[in-house]
């Protein structure tokens, strides 16, 4: 009742009827200094935790949060202190999520929990945020995951960092991931496998033997003048955002679902500053079988001319 009060008490709350969630269903919070405002710098309306003072949120184990307001992670008036939202049950946000305002850092924490954002993925807004996902932990973003603002991402041990694409093949309004500004970036990986890009809906209308996903990774054409600034470091190996040679070496186990049975290779378009996914249908065990018998025929046969052809060699000497 308390934190209904005082979101009341902000003037530019939602209008009566709107449909939203209230802050407190689901989530708990480490102070009264989250509200929701409308701010049209973050799409409407959106739940500010941070807002006023220093506050963190958590979704426990067990618990399930689902708000369909826009929210913002870490947002004024200072950056003493940073505001968190930490995930060990299931989250869903519906619409866009930013962390880090003008004023405070945010930093996302996805422990053993499922995050599913249904939009934008904006990690690091105007200053840098981080993101750790661990303890087998999941983050499907549903659209464009941005990075910028010298943010950095950690994905460890079993946990998952998925995209998605439509039936088209196609991520949201600026790919996969998109390095928003010029200021370094890093994402932080075990293996290649804690990337996943769910591909089912595509695979059900793609055809041929070869199927190309692009824009996996991409430059903003207003803002980021190269995906240089985005450093890959996976298990150990580090790399930078358009280095093809390293993409295939390091990257080259990505898991996209539906596309099991296709090899995937990366293709970097340097003009452009983007990166697209090419997949190769990899032959069925029976091919390699025929492939062998037919190359198992041709030694034969060679094998055999050429003996008839020693042997007409040595009778033509006699």
């Amino acid at each position: 009742m308390k934190n209904l009060k005082r979101l009341l008490s902000v003037p530019a709350l939602l209008i009566a009827g709107s449909a939203i969630c209230l802050a407190d269903s689901g989530i708990l919070y480490d102070s009264n200094d989250h509200y929701y405002l409308n701010d049209d710098a973050f799409g409407g309306y959106v739940l500010k935790i941070g807002y006023s003072g220093p506050c963190s949120g958590t979704v426990m184990a067990g618990t399930t949060w689902t708000e369909t307001a826009n929210v913002l992670v870490g947002c004024c008036p200072n950056n003493d202190v940073r505001s968190k939202l930490t995930v060990y049950g299931t989250a869903n946000t519906e619409k866009n999520v930013y962390t880090s305002g003008l004023t405070r850092s945010g930093d996302c924490i996805i422990s053993g929990g499922t995050w599913n954002c249904g939009g934008l993925f904006y990690l690091g807004y105007a200053l840098e945020g981080t993101l750790k996902i661990t303890n087998a932990g999941t983050l499907n973003v549903g659209k464009t995951f941005y990075i910028s603002s010298g943010s950095s991402v950690t994905v460890k041990d079993n946990s998952v960092l998925a995209l998605s694409v439509d039936a088209n093949g196609a991520f949201g309004e600026k790919g996969g991931i998109c390095v928003y500004n010029d200021i370094a970036d890093t994402i932080t990986l075990d293996s290649a496998a804690n990337i996943v890009i769910n591909a089912q809906s595509f695979s059900q209308s793609a055809t041929g033997e070869t199927v190309v996903i692009d824009n996996f990774l991409t430059a903003d054409k207003n803002l980021a003048k190269t995906l240089a600034t985005l450093t890959f470091t996976v298990g150990g190996n580090s790399f930078t955002a358009d280095n093809e040679d390293a993409l295939n070496r390091y990257l080259g186990g990505i898991s996209v679902s539906g596309f099991e049975d296709y090899a995937k290779s990366f293709v970097v378009n340097a003009e452009g500053q983007s990166v697209s996914l090419r997949l190769s249908k990899i032959p069925e065990p029976s091919a390699f079988g025929l492939l062998t018998g037919i190359g198992v025929l041709v030694l034969a046969i060679s094998r055999r001319r050429r003996k008839f052809a020693e042997a007409a060699k040595r009778a033509s000497g006699d």
